[in-house]
């Protein structure tokens, strides 16, 4: 009977941790959403990952996907965007007119990492991250 209890429990558990790690929006579907840019500062803390950003600031999942295949060198790969006015980040403000660009937040590194056209890359610790979480509706 334990055995039994332990294997409904240890199936509950890896449940809840394929959806916390399962990418929010899903491919070829327009589902209904709550989803919001959010800055990787928290009172006075960070830089954090797009996990640990979406997860304090809304309690939802960062919109995500694996890597490993085409990056072998992460796991998972989050979307973030980053703007030139630092303030908008760690001061939290909501700015229509600023400009962003998007990029990728890998693991736990808290950088976003956006591929401009010439082929550089920008590295910045100040960045927005893409908190998504489905709806019923």
């Amino acid at each position: 009977m334990k055995t039994i209890i332990r294997l409904c429990l240890f199936s509950v558990l890896a449940g809840f941790s394929a959806v916390s790690t399962a990418d929010p929006i899903q491919d070829l579907s327009m589902n209904l959403y709550k989803a919001g840019w959010y800055p990787n500062f928290f009172r006075g803390s960070g830089p954090l990952t797009c996990a640990r950003t979406c997860e304090i600031w809304v309690a939802a999942p960062s919109e995500r996907e694996k890597s490993n295949i085409v990056d072998p060198d992460s796991e998972q790969a989050a979307v973030c965007k980053i703007t030139r006015d630092v303030n908008i980040i760690v001061e939290a403000i909501n700015d229509p007119s600023s400009h962003w660009i998007y990029g990728n937040q890998f693991d736990d590194e808290p950088i976003c990492h956006v591929a401009h056209r010439a082929g550089w890359v920008e590295r910045s610790e100040y960045f927005m991250c893409l908190c998504a979480q489905p709806t019923n509706g």
